[in-house]
């Protein structure tokens, strides 16, 4: 009887974490589409309806893939594997419950590499399709990557050392347990520094602008010029999904509101009322998060490229002071 009791809760923990990706999936599109539209209301327009995301993808995936003829094999299989790796990412991530597809000691660490794997064989892509501009976006995001994950790394050890664990699950727990304001003034500083990453990643304004297809100050939309059909679909998906990764880190260290802490392991004695707190609370505090990346964008300008490692040194340095006031 308790083996049976150990696999049925072990079934229960799979089925919430497929739940918790599915929703990472399905509201990707959403928010991209929602930061557009607040960007778009405060520029005094009408814009883009909220589901113009699904339709774009389902558009991109019914036309043809149109390949180079100096592309090799990379080209045919790295949009695959960029999607994979970003929903592999994905799945090391609690949503609104403990309950990770894939959760180990660790396993942040795998998140960050995993991710930085995606990156690799997009940059590959871009160089692969022969394609001046493609090689410019790819050496420029190589450069923006290797100078942003340090820093994120550096993040995501002030927190590792304040919960003294590693794995994401911990982390969140024990964040939302306590509370932000039981922890020092680093969180302030750790918060400013992983805004600044999650910018970079993700190619927002100033790093990047995502709207942009002008040849000289493109990045991730010149590796994916090339791009075509349901690959580009691939492309956009898995930036979709990146942007919610880093939103679902945020939301759930440096807000820890909502019943994260408080849903059971066994479905058995879920209450469904539970589950529906949980997952509005989790929408609300992604929209929380992604409403200022919207104003980031309509207020600045992008960056000369040459200032960019300027802006991400600065992360890098406000981690730094964040771990060692920690520390202290």
């Amino acid at each position: 009887m308790l083996m049976l009791n150990n696999d049925l809760l072990n079934f229960n923990a799979v089925l919430i974490g497929i739940a918790q990706i599915l929703i990472l999936i399905l509201i990707a599109p959403f928010v991209n589409s929602y930061i557009n539209k607040i960007k778009s209301i405060l520029r005094g327009q009408q814009g883009r309806p909220l589901f113009q995301g699904y339709k774009d993808i389902f558009k991109l995936i019914r036309k043809e893939v149109v390949l180079s003829e100096d592309a090799s094999y990379i080209s045919r299989f790295a949009p695959y594997i960029v999607f994979v790796s970003i929903l592999v990412s994905a799945c090391f991530l609690p949503v609104f419950s403990s309950n990770a597809l894939l959760s180990f000691t660790g396993d942040i660490i795998a998140l960050v590499y995993t991710i930085g794997l995606g990156t690799f064989f997009m940059a590959l892509y871009g160089m692969d399709q022969a394609s001046s501009f493609g090689g410019l976006g790819s050496s420029r995001d190589i450069l923006i990557a290797s100078l942003a994950e340090p820093t994120l790394m550096l993040v995501i050890f002030t927190f590792a050392l304040q919960t003294r664990t590693t794995n994401i699950s911990r982390i969140f727990i024990d964040i939302h347990k306590n509370g932000f304001l039981n922890y020092p003034v680093s969180y302030v500083l750790a918060l400013m520094a992983f805004l600044i990453i999650s910018v970079a990643e993700n190619g927002r304004i100033p790093v990047d602008n995502p709207d942009t297809h002008l040849e000289l100050t493109m990045v991730h939309e010149a590796m994916i010029l090339e791009g075509s059909g349901r690959h580009l679909a691939l492309f956009e998906y898995s930036s979709y999904l990146k942007l919610i990764i880093f939103i679902t880190l945020a939301s759930n260290i440096f807000l820890p509101i909502g019943v994260y802490g408080g849903i059971p392991h066994s479905l058995s004695s879920f209450s469904f009322l539970t589950i529906l707190y949980a997952i509005a609370f989790y929408i609300l505090k992604v929209l929380i998060f992604a409403t200022p990346i919207a104003f980031i964008e309509i207020s600045m300008a992008k960056l000369r490229f040459f200032r960019v490692p300027d802006f991400l040194m600065l992360g890098f340095v406000l981690s730094i002071i964040s771990l060692v006031l920690y520390s202290i």
